[in-house]
C-alpha cells in the first residue's frame, strides 16, 4: 500500500519557457494547460503508482510503502522509482539499515534483504518502507520527450478543426486523438523513448 508522506504540488515536466519555445504562438493560460496535459499523459503512460486521490507524478516526493507478507519474498517492488533516499525501513517493527540489512536497485525500485554478504528472503509479516523517489530536476531526455509530445498535440489540434468543444484554440482539445479514436494517447515513438529511458514503472499495478 502506497502512502504519500510529502506531496510535490509541482507535477509539471516543463517550465513555461520550455513549452513556449515549442508552441510560441500561445498565451500563458494555453501554455499552462498544455503543459499540464502533457505531464499528465506522460505520467499515465509511465504507469506511475497513485495513492488515493492524490495525482501521481514523476517528480520527487516522500512516500511510504507497506507490505503485509504472507509468504517469503525474494524481492520487494517499491511503488515509486527511482529511489533517491530512505527515511526508514522496519520489518516487524524492527529498524533495518541499508547496506547491512538490505540493499536496493534504486533505478528499478527493487528491494533485497541481506543476510551477511548474501541476499536472503523477506520474512512474513509487516514491512514499512519510507523513502523519497522521483526527479527533483527533470532529466534532459524526459524534457525532450515532453516537448515532442507538446508539439504533436499542438500541431494535430491545429490541423483538425473537428475536435470537440472543450478546445484551447490552436493548442489542444479535451477530445484530442492521434488518428483513430482507439489510438493510444501517447504515440509509439514517445512511448519507446520513455521505455528506453527507464521511466516506465513496471512495479506499479494498474
Amino acid at each position: 500500500m502506497l502512502t504519500i508522506v510529502t506531496e510535490n504540488t509541482d507535477r509539471l515536466l516543463l517550465t513555461r519557457a520550455e513549452i513556449a519555445a515549442v508552441v510560441p504562438e500561445s498565451d500563458n493560460a494555453a501554455l499552462d494547460a498544455l503543459n499540464a496535459r502533457v505531464s499528465a499523459l506522460i505520467v499515465k503512460a509511465c504507469n506511475v503508482a497513485r495513492a488515493g486521490a492524490t495525482p501521481p507524478t514523476l517528480r520527487l516526493e516522500s512516500v511510504s510503502d507497506t507490505f503485509r507478507l504472507k509468504s517469503l519474498q525474494d524481492v520487494l517492488m517499491l511503488s515509486r522509482m527511482p529511489v533517491v533516499s530512505f527515511a526508514s525501513l522496519t520489518e516487524a517493527g524492527v529498524s533495518l539499515t541499508e547496506g547491512t540489512d538490505y540493499e536496493c536497485d534504486r533505478s528499478a525500485g527493487l528491494l533485497y534483504r541481506l543476510s551477511g554478504t548474501e541476499r536472503s528472503s523477506w520474512a512474513c509479516g509487516t514491512i514499512v518502507v519510507s523513502y523519497s523517489a522521483g526527479w527533483q530536476t527533470v532529466p534532459h531526455d524526459l524534457r525532450e520527450l515532453a516537448c515532442k509530445l507538446a508539439t504533436m498535440i499542438a500541431s494535430e489540434a491545429g490541423r483538425d478543426a473537428s475536435l470537440g468543444a472543450m478546445e484551447i484554440p490552436g493548442v489542444l482539445s479535451e477530445t484530442y486523438r492521434f488518428g483513430r479514436p482507439d489510438d493510444p494517447l501517447v504515440p509509439a515513438e514517445i512511448m519507446e523513448g520513455l521505455q528506453r529511458g527507464g521511466y516506465v514503472n513496471r512495479n506499479a499495478i494498474g
